[in-house]
Parts: C-alpha cells; sequence; structure tokens
C-alpha cells in the first residue's frame, strides 16, 4: 500500500492570516482568488527523503516544486508556477500562481527540486555530480538529488493533491565494523566517490543525464562521532546496470588513501532499480574492507531506513584482505 503525508487542508488558513511583509498584496490576491490553485503535497514513502538522520520529514522547509496546469483550458499566464514549502503550507513563490481551468476535470504536472540556473523539468533532470553537504543552503546539497514528479487529474476543490515518486536510486555504504588493528585509533575517512552505472535504465517518460557527462559522483560523507564510527556514505545515481571490473565507489581516507569496491553480482545483472535504496554494509580491515550483505527495498516503503532495514537482503561475500589483490595508484580493488 502507497502511504503519503499530506498537509492538513485546515493548516491553509495559517498562511493567508499570517503576516507576510512585503508578500502581503500578492499574498492577498492569492488569498482571495476563488480560481487559485492550492497545495497539498505528499510522496509515496515513509522514508520520505534523502537525508543523514534516519527519519525524515516529508517535507523541509525551503522547499520547492514546479507545478503546471496542463489542462486544454489552462489559462495562459496562469498555468505554471514555483510552490515554496514554509514548514506547514505550500505558497507562491514570488508573484505568481496557477488557477483552476473551466474544464470540469483539471490535469496537473508537477517535479521536484527547482534549482535557479537549471533547465530540469516534468520530463528530464540532470543529475548533481556534487552532493556531498547535508545543508539545503549548500548548492551540493544532497536533496538536490532527488529527482521527483506527480501527476494528478481533478476536479476544483479546496486543493490539489498531487503524490509524488522517487525516480532514481539512493546508495548508502555504512561501516559496521571494523578489525582488532582499530581498536585504539580509527581511520578518518572524507566524501566518497561513487561511479555511475555505465548502462543507464531507461525511466519511462524521463530523460536522465548527468551533469557535465559526469561518469562519478562526490556522496555525502556523514560522521559516527562515537568511538564506534560506524560512518555511512551516500549518494543518488541514475538507475543501471555494471559491466566486469567496474568500480562501484571508493571510500576516500584522509591523506589520500581510498579503498576500491568493485560492483558486485547483483549490480551486474539486477543492476540499481528506480525508485530503490539499497544500503551495502561494509566490515573495515587494516588493508582492505568487507562487503558482508546488502539490503534493498523501495525507497521508503517496507519501513526502510537509513540504518539498513529493509524488505529483502541479498547475502555476498569478498575477499577481506590485499593478498593476491591487484593495486591501483590510489587504493586496493576489492571484488567478489
Amino acid at each position: 500500500m502507497k502511504i503519503a503525508k499530506y498537509i492538513p487542508a485546515a493548516a491553509l488558513a495559517l498562511v493567508l492570516a499570517g503576516c507576510q511583509s512585503e508578500d502581503d498584496f500578492i499574498s492577498s490576491d492569492y488569498a482571495n482568488d476563488p480560481m487559485a490553485v492550492h497545495i497539498r503535497a505528499g510522496i509515496e514513502a515513509l522514508q520520505t527523503r534523502v537525508n543523514t538522520t534516519g527519519t525524515g520529514n516529508a517535507w523541509e522547509t525551503g522547499d520547492l516544486i514546479s507545478v503546471a496546469n496542463t489542462s486544454t483550458g489552462a489559462v495562459t499566464g496562469k498555468d505554471k508556477a514555483v510552490y515554496k514549502y514554509n514548514g506547514g503550507t505550500w505558497v507562491p513563490e514570488g508573484t505568481d500562481y496557477i488557477v483552476w481551468s473551466d474544464d470540469v476535470e483539471n490535469t496537473f504536472e508537477a517535479y521536484y527540486p527547482v534549482v535557479e540556473g537549471k533547465t530540469d523539468s516534468y520530463e528530464q533532470f540532470e543529475l548533481p555530480t556534487y552532493q556531498n553537504s547535508s545543508d539545503p543552503d549548500d548548492d551540493n546539497y544532497i536533496g538536490r538529488a532527488d529527482y521527483m514528479t506527480a501527476a494528478a487529474s481533478q476536479s476544483k476543490s479546496d486543493a490539489l493533491n498531487l503524490t509524488f515518486k522517487h525516480h532514481l536510486t539512493k546508495v548508502t555504504v555504512k561501516i559496521s565494523g571494523y578489525g582488532n588493528q582499530y581498536a585504539t585509533q580509527k581511520p578518518v575517512f572524507q566524501a566518497p566517490t561513487f561511479t555511475v552505472p555505465t548502462t543507464k535504465t531507461p525511466v519511462s517518460g524521463k530523460t536522465l543525464t548527468v551533469a557535465n557527462s559526469g561518469t562519478t559522483v562526490t556522496g555525502l560523507f556523514s560522521e559516527d562521532a562515537s568511538t564506534e564510527a560506524k560512518h555511512s556514505f551516500t549518494a543518488v545515481l541514475l538507475p543501471g546496470k555494471y559491466t566486469t571490473n567496474d568500480t562501484f565507489v571508493k571510500l576516500n581516507m584522509e591523506g589520500g588513501t581510498s579503498l576500491t569496491v568493485k560492483a558486485n553480482v547483483q549490480q551486474l545483472t539486477t543492476g540499481l532499480e528506480s525508485g530503490k535504496a539499497y544500503t551495502f554494509n561494509v566490515t573495515v580491515g587494516k588493508n582492505g574492507a568487507t562487503i558482508y550483505s546488502v539490503t534493498v527495498g523501495d525507497w521508503g516503503t517496507g519501513g526502510w531506513t537509513e540504518s539498513g532495514t529493509a524488505d529483502t537482503a541479498l547475502s555476498f561475500s569478498i575477499q577481506t584482505s590485499t593478498d593476491g589483490l591487484a593495486t591501483e595508484s590510489d587504493g586496493y580493488i576489492l571484488a567478489d
């Protein structure tokens, strides 16, 4: 069953009644226009967003979505607008807002995220290659990689109900433990380097590309400040498959050393699927690492959290030391 979180309709009154400073006149127009489209937006998930806490709210204050009325009778100039989430409701960002058309049933399309200077749309998205910040105000905020769209057909009512769907793939590599060599001191890690799948899997109705035709993504390093140092490394990637000997991720350490993890059998055959979330559990040794299991499930459904719980578990083993392994200038090659 799909689960979506919606903003209560009653909450719309809060923004309409509140003081809006320089936006008073604009808000008054929007509030008093009987044909203005008000928004309720949810996401098809329990774990709703790319985040580092594993709890996730439906939306974050400041999120922007672009909504278009695609009906035959849509009013020109009032058929497309950007809406901003203010922590309780969605309000127009700027002077524009959309209105209902006279058609009995209206059709709408919407997408997230809206980023100034980018040409993303309901039909296309360019994956950012820098996703190494958890701060929504940063250009390299990982949430800007979480491409979602929504479509709806609805007659005029108090609000337009939109349910957004994830189209990309969330991958997390999580350190679950260390060898006894690290009993007193753990290695210092930095932002990881994930490789985009070699063969992209098409997503119906969407054109998905990578910024600057890139082949790698700088992911988010989430530090566990406890003595256990069970860090995690996260990125959003295009769905697709890897080929034999492809690098999946490099776990970069302070001083320029990295551990290179090759794509496993599942990534070569099934690949990373649209709307799925993967957690690769890793044990780090002195001169190598072991990926001992991977969990995969729908992005947010089945109780998935960033701690690694999911619907289905697939297990496999990888060589644990560097004996007999090929070396690269910047690290070790670890493969199944």
